[in-house]
């Protein structure tokens, strides 16, 4: 048995909201309660979280593997690439160091 949430999320800069339909089993849908009772949040509010972090997660993991650079990995996620370098050493996820943007950025940042 599954069960609809709706929920709506922002649409960047634009402020417009979109509502979309998603398919949920029933335990899935207990164990979103769960969480949700103890953080006392409502359902959207909480999935949100949930997407915001899993995308966060994704595209560390993307990056990891070698298959996104970290400015595109920012500009993803929708933050400054110092953000997700810091994000990187959080997470002891190694930096490519040689990759010239990094390069570049640090050098802006700190000098030689």
């Amino acid at each position: 048995m599954y069960y609809n949430v709706f929920s709506s999320f922002v649409v960047n800069m634009q402020k417009k909201s979109a509502v979309i339909t998603m398919r949920l089993s029933r335990l899935d849908l207990e164990r979103i309660e769960s969480v949700r009772e103890l953080e006392k949040a409502d359902r959207s509010t909480l999935l949100k979280e949930f997407i915001e972090d899993g995308l966060r997660r994704r595209i560390i993991h993307i990056y990891r593997n070698g298959r996104l650079t970290a400015t595109r990995a920012a500009e993803m996620l929708r933050i400054p690439l110092r953000v997700f370098l810091e994000m990187l050493e959080n997470e002891n996820v190694p930096v490519n160091w040689n990759s010239g943007v990094v390069r570049d950025y640090l050098k802006a940042r700190y000098g030689e």
